[in-house]
């Protein structure tokens, strides 16, 4: 049965459960977990379809959390999807996803909706998403007026080979990637950000513009008690 610590502090009320019916048995304390967190919003977003930009790399996505902002930033997940619409040579290397921390706020590129989970929470303006394309163009993809621009810091968060459109007989199955699923979040904390980043293709043909790109994130914004 429920009972009350006789050997609690004064004034202090700590409830659990005695393991037998006499008082004199032991007393488990009955705990309620707590998150060391006050989350103010929980946002998703998801770039328009990004065309390859046929170039050696290309930043695709950026979340960021400005300068002196009051909130943590913690991303839960990055997915990243590709579809090629052309064949590609099996010489030609495809770029390596990268996910890079960074601290300047990115230029360039767009400013992307943050949708809430909880409509009920409204997100911090600190925390802002961007992506290298500005428009969906009926599944094309309409790039950027001009390349969103992120000054990356090394080594990467994470990283993995884009899969390649050899032969329809020898497509890698693999055509998407998810980053930080499972594992523990990436705290984002005031003028620090983390970008998608096509790098390393070793010719322009690795990622063309025939490659159609989309990245979506799922994001927690936070203060401490």
């Amino acid at each position: 049965m429920p009972d009350i610590d006789s050997t609690v502090v004064s004034g202090v009320e700590a409830r659990g459960y005695r393991r037998g019916t006499l008082s004199t048995d032991s007393w488990d304390q009955y705990v309620i977990p707590v998150e060391d967190k006050i989350v103010s919003y929980r946002g998703r977003t998801s770039t328009f379809v990004t065309p390859g930009r046929a170039a050696v790399a290309q930043k695709v996505f950026a979340i960021h959390n400005a300068t002196a902002s009051t909130i943590l930033v913690a991303v839960n997940r990055l997915r990243v999807d590709l579809l090629s619409t052309a064949l590609k040579a099996a010489t030609v290397l495809p770029p390596l996803i990268r996910i890079h921390r960074f601290t300047a706020l990115p230029t360039n590129g767009t400013a992307l909706s943050k949708i809430g989970i909880d409509t009920a929470l409204t997100s911090n303006a600190a925390a802002t998403v961007w992506g290298d394309s500005s428009a969906d163009n009926a599944g094309a993809g309409t790039v950027s007026a001009i390349t969103l621009t992120v000054t990356t810091l090394a080594p990467p968060l994470a990283q993995r080979y884009a899969p390649r459109f050899i032969t329809l007989a020898g497509y890698e199955p693999m055509d998407s990637v998810n980053f930080f699923e499972g594992e523990p979040d990436v705290t984002l904390r005031a003028l620090e950000g983390l970008c998608v980043f096509l790098d390393m293709a070793t010719l322009t043909t690795g990622n063309p513009a025939t490659d159609k790109w989309v990245v979506s994130a799922d994001w927690t914004e936070y203060t401490r008690p």
